[in-house]
C-alpha cells in the first residue's frame, strides 16, 4: 500500500478505484470554483483584484478515464466497445 494525500483524503496510490473516487471529488471541487486564488495589487492611484482558477480539465478527464478502465479491469468487468459499420 502506497498512501498519498489527495483532495484532503489519504488514498492508496495502488488502488485505481480509490484514486478514481478521490480525483472525481477533486474535479467536482474544481468545477465548483473552490480552487480559486485571488491576488490584489494596490498603488496610491489604483486598486486591482485578480481571481484565477487553477486546473487542467483535459488532463484530469484523461486520468479519470484511465483510472475507470483500470478499476473495471481490477473488478473483473469487461468494457464494451460498439463497432459501427456503414455500407456505401
Amino acid at each position: 500500500m502506497t498512501p498519498i494525500k489527495l483532495a484532503g483524503v489519504e488514498v492508496d496510490a495502488d488502488d485505481p478505484c480509490a484514486l478514481y473516487q478521490a480525483l472525481y471529488a477533486a474535479k467536482l471541487k474544481l468545477l465548483a470554483g473552490e480552487r480559486v486564488e485571488e491576488t490584489e495589487v494596490r498603488s496610491p492611484v489604483t486598486h486591482q483584484r485578480v481571481r484565477v482558477a487553477v486546473g487542467n480539465m483535459a488532463a484530469l478527464d484523461a486520468e479519470l478515464m484511465r483510472l475507470a478502465a483500470a478499476c473495471s479491469a481490477k473488478q473483473g468487468k469487461r468494457s464494451r466497445f460498439a463497432k459501427t459499420l456503414r455500407f456505401i
